[in-house]
């Protein structure tokens, strides 16, 4: 089977600082946590708001780069592809509320970090120059 287009692309803000580590071979892997948030009108004309969390890794120099010019609060752009669980679906857990969520994990290929500017702007800082390491 050929290989087939997977591709996301997702905005947010970082929930944590990252976690930077290293494996026994030495290739460094940085974690990092950010929220994605929307809202639309559901069809009885309220106004709902909807925020996606996912869980993303990096590798080699991009992940120093996240781990170097990110912290909690920074805004970013994280391209990547999704990394299924074991089952091939996103991880179901149970919240501290009783009800139940999905954890979305994806491997981080490039991420911009946008960065604000004193003026009140913003000014980006594309941080793109490793692929993964896998």
């Amino acid at each position: 089977m050929a290989n087939q287009i997977q591709f996301v692309m997702y905005e947010g803000y970082l929930g944590n600082d990252p976690e930077v580590s290293f494996t026994q071979s030495a290739k460094t892997v940085c974690n990092f946590r950010f929220a994605s948030s929307r809202s639309y009108n559901a069809s009885d004309g309220k106004k709902v708001e909807e925020t996606t969390w996912i869980r993303a890794t990096a590798w080699g120099k991009l992940a120093e780069v996240v781990g170097n010019y990110c912290k909690k609060g920074t805004h970013v752009i994280v391209q990547g592809s999704l990394k299924p669980g074991e089952n091939g679906n996103p991880t179901v857990y149970q919240r501290k509320d009783g009800g139940y969520g999905a954890s979305y994990e994806m491997t981080a290929e490039k991420v911009r970090i946008l960065t604000p500017k004193s003026g009140g702007g913003e000014s980006e800082t594309e941080a793109e120059w490793a692929e993964p390491e896998w």
